[in-house]
């Protein structure tokens, strides 16, 4: 089945409004990225984002299906860097109950300079 791509604000596909608070902070194009801003940000923030993204990301998955990785409109490119945000966080949610791994160095030791493109 294929979905409406457009919203009200053209930020999000149609359905998945309610997450678009998390769009300014959440949404980067690297892995790197991510986990940088997975470790700035406070934990209570991080599991705001997390519980409000856990109920939707099967539905958001199934949204994101239907395109091609490297072709996706803008609203749905949003909603998967979303979706890969989500993972990030959910390491900090479920397994180290904090932004980053206690007891280890605070910068991220690797940098990734590139990953699997278009959404590194």
């Amino acid at each position: 089945m294929i979905h409406d791509v457009s919203t009200g604000s053209g930020r999000l596909p149609a359905g998945f409004e309610a997450l678009e608070p998390f769009l300014d902070h959440w949404s980067t194009a690297t892995s790197h990225e991510r986990w940088i801003r997975r470790a700035g940000t406070p934990y209570p923030e991080i599991v705001q984002f997390y519980e409000a993204m856990l109920p939707r990301a099967e539905e958001a998955t199934v949204y994101l299906e239907q395109f091609p990785l490297d072709d996706m409109p803008e609203p749905a490119q949003n909603l998967f860097k979303l979706l890969l945000a989500m993972c990030h966080t959910s390491i900090a949610v479920e397994m180290h109950q904090a932004p980053t791994i206690r007891h280890a160095p605070p910068q991220h030791a690797l940098k990734i300079e590139a990953g699997f493109q278009p959404h590194g």
